[in-house]
Parts: C-alpha cells; structure tokens; sequence
C-alpha cells in the first residue's frame, strides 16, 4: 500500500510504558497508518517524559476510531 508521507506529524497519545506504545504501534500499522515512536530509549529514566506514539496528523480520525474500537 502505498502511504502519502507528506504533511504534519502530530502526537497522538504519550505512554508510560514501552510495550503499551509499541502494541499501539503495531495496531495502527496494521490498520494501514503510519506511526512512529519517539523517545522511547528514555521512557522510565525521566518520569516526566514518556514514549511519544506519532502519526500523520491527516490519519487521526481514523487512529482515534481504531483506538475507541478496542
């Protein structure tokens, strides 16, 4: 499938915990959309920070569906 990479990327949701971003991660690619992970060699080190789930900001209605849907 191809995928438009152009246009904003937008935070989608910010997690505490590693494993719970990835599974979001996994999920959303699955559906077709695109998403990324960033920080997520400091989640744990800094308790205010966390792993950042990023997206396409065009592919946030349906990521906040796929997300409602679970």
């Amino acid at each position: 499938m191809e995928t438009d990479k152009t246009g904003n990327i937008i935070i989608f949701k910010v997690f505490n915990d590693f494993a719970d971003a990835g599974f979001t991660q996994v999920k959303l690619r699955e559906a077709g959309i695109e998403a990324f992970l960033e920080d997520e060699n400091v989640a744990g080190l800094n308790p205010l920070g966390g792993v950042e789930l990023k997206i396409f900001a065009k592919d946030l209605e349906a990521a906040s569906a796929i997300m409602a849907a679970q």
